[in-house]
């Protein structure tokens, strides 16, 4: 392309996995302009399962880059996308966020992208045999997720507490949709994709997996069911039936139109992504189960 700016460049994100995820959907993007995409991250499993990047970097391994931010060949990207200003003021999807923050052109709406997660076996080897061997105790499966906001990767800390996430996202009538999908999908496991001091609920099982590996596990679910947090990305794009249930996020801010997506009703008084504000105080009417559940066996398509 006539818009090459330099050979290579280095971009560093961070926050939690699923915004880490988000970003691969963009990479080829990117790759218009540069011959070579090197990534800083605290997650770079995530990174390392993607064609589109030469080379993913620990975020506390300076010494392993240093030679490239010094490169006068390599352009250094540290870029926050949720410090634009458009995204702040809900006017942007994080994807025209990046965008706008890289100086780069979308060729196609936000919500059309997915996560490129292609060549996992690079960081899990084994993952065909954890794949099976979950498939074997399973069976038939559904992959679920009501709350997030916890780093899979960081040390424990004790007790979930949901009060602390600045926006309202999580689904708290967790066990009621999980009775409803057992109801509607006999013989049928259900996978929580949780950590373990996160809540549990009869009926559904957690397993000590890598992150990652639920992007190839998605391939065989029957259904996903989860929130906006990562599971929504990391298994978005590999054509599996994903509802995503939202609260005070928005699907075009940060979701996909390849899932199905059910809205919250009467957010009041919702306000900015601008974590400095603290937690939100708005008054959030979550969808019922029966609502979720109307969007998982394709009654309804999806409320915005």
């Amino acid at each position: 392309m006539s818009d090459i700016r330099n050979k290579r460049a280095l971009l560093t994100v961070e926050g939690g996995v699923g915004k880490n995820v988000m970003l691969t959907s963009i990479l080829p993007e990117l790759a218009k302009y540069y011959e070579e995409l090197y990534l800083v991250s605290p997650y770079i499993d995530v990174f390392n399962s993607c064609s589109v990047v030469t080379k993913a970097f620990p975020m506390q391994g300076g010494s392993l880059y240093q030679e490239l931010v010094l490169d006068d060949e390599c352009d250094v990207l540290w870029k926050e996308p949720y410090s634009n200003g458009n995204f702040i003021k809900k006017k942007h999807h994080l994807f025209d966020a990046w965008a706008q923050e890289y100086n780069i052109t979308l060729s196609k709406p936000a919500m059309d992208y997915t996560p490129i997660l292609d060549k996992i076996e690079a960081c899990m080897p084994n993952i065909d045999t954890v794949v099976a061997d979950v498939k074997k105790q399973l069976g038939k499966f559904i992959i679920v997720q009501f709350c997030g906001g916890q780093s899979p990767i960081a040390p424990m800390q004790g007790v979930y507490n949901d009060n602390i996430e600045p926006i309202h996202r999580n689904y708290h009538q967790g066990q009621e949709l999980i009775n409803a999908l057992k109801k509607a999908y006999p013989n049928t496991s259900i996978l929580h994709y949780a950590l373990q001091n996160e809540p549990s609920y009869e009926g559904a099982i957690k397993m000590q997996i890598p992150f990652v590996a639920y992007h190839e596990l998605a391939k065989y679910a029957t259904k996903i069911v989860c929130t906006d947090s990562s599971l929504q990305h990391i298994t978005t794009g590999v054509g599996a039936d994903v509802t995503v249930i939202w609260g005070e996020t928005r699907p075009e801010h940060f979701g996909y139109n390849c899932n199905k997506n059910i809205c919250a009703k009467n957010v009041i008084n919702s306000q900015p992504y601008f974590k400095p504000l603290g937690v939100s105080p708005s008054i959030v009417r979550m969808p019922s189960v029966s609502d979720v559940m109307d969007v998982v066996q394709g009654k309804e398509t999806g409320v915005f």
